[in-house]
């Protein structure tokens, strides 16, 4: 039997900044492995914004013959400052982001990722869980 899911948990193992251009702002780039989705990775562009989105905040392109998806999200000035200092430190654990999905995926009953499905999703909204102990 088939699932649906609305959200992606993803395991953040790295994150850097990345800086194009003379007069560049900072995107976060951030590479992660999934972890409500059997196999796969995600590489995730974090992007600050001035003023406040309506709607959704980004976008999840899945890849059909390779186990990646890439996302890109755009966040307030003030929470981009606030995940780029939380993330310069080493956490004694992982981080870990869910990505709230406009619409949603179907699983397979491996859990795998249906390759028949979409292509694309919106994100809706975005939850860190940082350690700090």
């Amino acid at each position: 039997m088939k699932e649906k899911i609305n959200v992606i948990q993803v395991s953040v193992q790295s994150a850097e900044v990345a800086l194009v251009g003379h007069e560049a702002v900072p995107d976060l780039v951030i590479n992660c492995s999934l972890m409500n989705i059997a196999r796969g990775n995600m590489v995730l562009t974090l992007k600050s914004i001035e003023v406040d989105q309506v709607g959704a905040i980004g976008v999840v392109e899945i890849e059909k013959n390779r186990p990646v998806m890439l996302a890109r999200a755009s966040v307030s000035v003030a929470q981009f400052s606030l995940l780029l200092n939380c993330l310069q430190h080493h956490p004694p654990r992982p981080v870990t982001l869910i990505l709230a999905l406009q619409d949603s995926l179907t699983l397979t009953t491996g859990g795998y990722l249906d390759v028949d499905g979409q292509d694309r999703c919106m994100i809706s909204d975005l939850s860190w869980s940082i350690p700090i102990l």
